[in-house]
């Protein structure tokens, strides 16, 4: 996973109907952009990463090679996000725009700088600007007087929203952006591939090819803080103690990853964790196709994008309250289970009900998830956008249209105006 360093591909691409932005472009970015240019068309859309290093996650880079031939351009090629100067950054974002002059603008969040550059660039070209967000109430403490800005930003300066699931649309509608504007579909991963290659897998290797264990839970992501990935093994050494069997297996690297090998060193049941480390998008699909569960237990997870993935592989999931994705995939006892992270036992208590399923059951539960996450593709996101396009250019023609109607600068409607009356010609006039 190297930062990008191939020439600019837009520059010479031509305009286009939509721009999408990203910071950096990881594997779920390019199904989103793959999702637009199905729907709109392939020279319709270009996309626009801002900085081909290290992108948000200081220390860790997720951004993977990409096919050349994408119409994607690369703004910082050799930069990481924390260290790129915002400013120089926006310039150029700003330059970007006007070559492609896009009739409709994509643009991830409202709080850089960067953002308000592609924000200030639709309003100066009255081009239409959509925010792209994951953002829902319960993910931080709200303060009112931040939260009364941000409705005044986001109602001022987008057109549109297009986010993931119900908990983001309430507070879109809490920060009093309308309900008729705000698309869906946002959180999506390239379904196909993934069931196609973790069903090819289990089909044609084991899991200890792979160094996995034969029956065990998975979590895959950051070991981060909110991720609660010591909350996991914490529950798990619980529900080995109580008699449990099933292995753990941790895909994902972070700042947690020294506490939780200092909480397993004591343990017995220690050589049943398996660390796998950071992994391309390619080398997670024997952890998915040999899995027996999926686990994401974060205390604040926006969507948990990883759900959809577990999903698309046909696994049942334990999700946390907490991660945004629940209330649109998850139904408790029919794809998986829903818990309180903050709840002592309560964990543990899905850990074995899971692992007690009959051996017919699982796979019943694995089903349910991948037609739930049937419904949640890159080509329903690039619908909706289209969408929005198709909306954009009939105000775009009523705009002009409207002008057409209006008299030539200098010139006064007097009474040879059709139906005026000497009043009304000195009233216009």
């Amino acid at each position: 996973m190297t930062p990008h360093t191939g020439p600019s591909r837009i520059q010479h691409a031509g305009q286009c109907q939509i721009a999408v932005i990203w910071i950096d472009w990881y594997p779920y970015h390019l199904a989103r952009f793959n999702g637009l240019q199905s729907a709109a068309g392939i020279n319709e859309v270009a996309g626009i990463e801002l900085v081909g290093g290290i992108g948000v996650h200081t220390g860790l880079q997720f951004r993977e090679d990409r096919p050349d031939h994408l119409r994607i351009e690369t703004l910082r090629p050799n930069s990481d996000w924390h260290n790129v100067s915002k400013l120089g950054l926006s310039i150029t974002l700003f330059r970007a725009l006007s070559r492609l002059n896009p009739q409709v603008v994509l643009i991830p969040g409202y709080y850089t700088l960067p953002a308000f550059a592609a924000m200030a660039w639709t309003k100066l070209h009255r081009r239409t600007s959509v925010l792209m967000t994951e953002t829902a109430a319960i993910d931080h403490l709200r303060i009112p007087w931040k939260e009364r800005l941000k409705s005044t930003v986001i109602r001022t300066m987008f057109d549109w929203a297009v986010t993931g699931g119900v908990a983001h649309v309430r507070y879109l509608q809490q920060l009093g952006f309308p309900s008729d504007r705000i698309a869906h579909f946002y959180d999506v991963v390239c379904n196909e591939r993934i069931r196609t290659s973790t069903e090819a897998l289990r089909k044609s290797d084991s899991p200890q090819s792979h160094g996995l264990p034969q029956n065990y839970f998975l979590f895959v992501g950051r070991l981060a803080e909110e991720k609660n990935v010591r909350g996991l093994v914490e529950a798990w050494l619980n529900y080995r103690e109580k008699g449990g069997v099933w292995s753990l297996v941790l895909a994902g690297d972070g700042p947690e990853r020294d506490a939780i090998s200092s909480l397993l060193a004591e343990s017995p049941h220690r050589d049943d964790v398996r660390f796998m480390g950071h992994r391309s998008s390619r080398e997670l699909i024997p952890c998915f196709a040999f899995a027996r569960c999926f686990v994401l237990p974060s205390t604040r997870e926006p969507w948990g994008l990883v759900v959809n993935e577990a999903m698309a592989s046909s696994l049942p999931v334990i999700v946390s309250k907490k991660c945004g994705c629940v209330e649109d995939l998850v139904i408790d006892r029919v794809n998986g289970l829903i818990f309180d992270p903050e709840e002592d036992g309560a964990l543990v208590n899905c850990l074995q009900k899971i692992s007690s399923l009959a051996s017919d059951q699982l796979p019943v539960w694995g089903t349910r998830s991948a037609h739930r996450i049937a419904s949640y593709t890159p080509r329903d996101f690039g619908e909706q956008i289209s969408r929005i396009l198709t909306w954009s250019k009939v105000q775009r023609a009523k705009q002009a249209a409207s002008q057409r109607s209006l008299p030539a600068p200098g010139h006064s409607i007097r009474a040879d105006r059709p139906n005026a009356t000497p009043d009304t010609a000195e009233r216009v006039g």
